[in-house]
């Protein structure tokens, strides 16, 4: 391979390296997987096991209806991120064969009965704050409409007598909805009138579709669908999503990523209740495999945590291996593969241009496989040969072939020590790897936790007296609303809150002034004296200005994913000033801020 490498030539090196250095995105940039942005390139055969596993859960779950807990361990790094993007691409070539079978009526003698089945995708859940609701949303964002469509289609329509009998007969909406109450009676009452009402009655089918999205409707509008309750209730989301498990006629995976999120924010209380939300999910809801990703350090505090019954109903825990040498090689050189084409270039000859054998090696060696620091570590030394930052000499004397430029080679008489430039560039993948990489989701859950950390850092800093509540409920008539949290200093109570939002990438829209009325509802009912209101940057509109104008007791902070970002990242460090001024609302008297030296 290094001889085809030095058959490349000059004006063919330049050009490749011309492209990387003008090319707005540098290959393996995405070296930390995000759930919500796919990865373009997979290497599966250190995963494979698991697959087979998953495949095979989702087989029996299709046959028996029986949920399953699937828990997938690896160290941070390992692909666990990763994993879902691959389960995604086979999900849309599983449905592509699906389609293709029912076109031609046949399926191969070899093929394995055929299987509908999604994947949904649930990031690092948001403590035990409204986690159902959290579920419900990623599944209809995922699905998407056609999901209420088939579900109320089904249901109305096939099962309790929606359909038309004639041109000019219409169905009945209370008859219709009698017979939907005789099979889901109870707490399901309001979701049978929510989806007749989507699927029978075109003047308020918008409403209700509001409400089956989990809109958050006025009293005025709830009357008007003869509904009392809203989704963001646990029991009532729950119901919904039997409903839907019971009807969509395919399996559902739903891939828990950073089960530990709440325990390492928030603390073994914390954990404990997503468990029970899990458990819920696990014991009272069909057709579900439930998949948790979770770091491999953490996993026996979380066995501890879970109850008997749980830990009893999972299935044996699968670890994440780590890249081989050679599949190392491979996703580099499928990566590179990727980025020649998006920029209209055939592949160099030699495919891991330009890089080498020899630094791959290294990296493997230093890294033991793991795949973000190894996508780390190449992308790094990309970056350095393009930008020149690490002369070509240097790293020939080292036995690395990756000549960068066409200058020329050291004359063949030179005595070369090459213990020095070996040791040049294993000192620079140490310090690459020894820099701290924190792949922060700026989500209600994050940032909730890290508030708390800092009012609780500060106020005990400062010998303040104070309690503080995850998740405090209270009564608002018949309903039961939920805030953030609580924080009690002073004689006053102060009720923090979130929008119920996936990220603070965009403004917060609606359920920014959803977010605002739950507090001012709380400050109205006594429940608490004045309200901390974080929001993502931008978020506005007629009605949620209003009513903060109206009610000055409520502090608006907002935030974007940057700032975010830093703001969560030093929650167990040193107060960033966003914190200090959030802090110094509920304790007045702390000073002004000093910046760390």
């Amino acid at each position: 391979m290094c001889n085809i490498y030095s058959e490349l030539s000059d004006d063919e090196k330049e050009m490749y390296l011309e492209v990387l250095r003008d090319s707005p995105i540098i290959p393996f940039s995405s070296y930390v997987s995000r759930g919500d942005i796919r990865d373009p390139v997979d290497v599966a055969r250190p995963r494979s096991y698991i697959d087979r596993e998953v495949f095979r859960l989702v087989r029996q779950t299709f046959r028996d209806r029986s949920s399953r807990l699937l828990p997938i361990l690896g160290s941070a790094g390992t692909g666990k991120t990763h994993a879902y993007h691959s389960f995604k691409e086979k999900e849309l070539e599983n449905k592509k064969k699906l389609k293709e079978a029912d076109e031609t009526d046949e399926i191969e003698a070899n093929q394995l009965e055929p299987v509908d089945w999604s994947i949904i995708y649930v990031p690092s859940p948001p403590a035990s704050i409204r986690v159902l609701l959290h579920v419900y949303t990623c599944l209809i964002e995922e699905i998407g409409p056609e999901m209420l469509d088939i579900v109320s289609e089904n249901l109305v329509k096939e099962k309790w007598g929606g359909k038309k009998g004639g041109i000019f007969q219409k169905a009945n909406l209370d008859e219709v909805i009698q017979k939907g109450l005789r099979e889901f009676p109870g707490v399901f009452a309001d979701c049978v009138k929510a989806l007749v009402t989507y699927q029978l009655d075109k003047n308020r089918k918008a409403l209700a579709e509001r409400w089956l999205l989990g809109e958050d409707l006025e009293p005025e509008e709830l009357a008007e669908l003869g509904i009392n309750s809203v989704l963001e209730d646990d029991d009532i989301c729950l119901a919904m999503i039997k409903i839907i498990t019971d009807n969509l006629d395919r399996v559902l995976i739903l891939y828990f990523d950073e089960l530990e999120s709440p325990y390492r924010m928030l603390g073994e209380t914390a954990e404990r209740k997503f468990l029970e939300i899990l458990k819920r999910l696990y014991n009272e809801v069909k057709g579900l495999v439930i998949i948790i990703a979770v770091l491999k350090e953490i996993w026996p505090r979380i066995l501890e945590i879970a109850d008997p019954p749980l830990r009893s109903r999972m299935e044996p825990e699968q670890e994440l291996k780590p890249f081989s040498l050679n599949d190392l090689k491979i996703y580099y050189s499928k990566t590179m593969e990727v980025f020649w084409d998006e920029n209209n270039l055939s592949p160099p000859l030699y495919p891991l241009f330009p890089l080498n054998e020899k630094l791959l090696e290294m990296i493997y060696n230093k890294t033991d496989g793991n795949q973000r620091n190894s996508i780390k570590l190449c992308k790094r030394f990309i970056d350095k040969v393009v930008m020149e930052e690490m002369s070509v000499t240097e790293l020939m004397k080292a036995g690395v072939d990756i000549v960068a430029t066409a200058k020329p080679p050291e004359p063949a008489d030179e005595q070369v020590d090459f213990s020095k430039p070996r040791e040049t560039i294993a000192k620079t993948i140490d310090e690459i790897l020894a820099e701290e990489e924190y792949a922060i989701d700026v989500n209600p859950a994050s940032v909730a936790g890290a508030t708390l950390k800092y009012i609780i850092k500060i106020g005990d800093d400062h010998k303040k007296k104070f309690k503080t509540q995850m998740e405090y409920k209270f009564k608002q008539g018949k309903r039961t609303q939920t805030i953030a949290a609580l924080i009690e200093t002073g004689g006053k109570k102060w009720g923090l809150e979130i929008p119920a939002i996936k990220s603070f990438e965009r403004s917060a829209g609606v359920a920014g002034y959803y977010a605002a009325k739950r507090i001012k509802d709380a400050i109205t009912d006594k429940v608490i004296d004045a309200g901390i209101l974080i929001v993502p940057e931008g978020t506005g509109g007629t009605k949620y200005e209003m009513l903060l104008e109206n009610n000055p007791e409520i502090k608006k902070i907002e935030m974007n994913v940057e700032s975010g970002e830093n703001y969560i990242a030093n929650a167990l460090k040193y107060p960033t000033k966003e914190a200090w001024e959030i802090a110094k609302i509920v304790f007045p008297d702390i000073g002004d801020y000093t910046p760390q030296e």
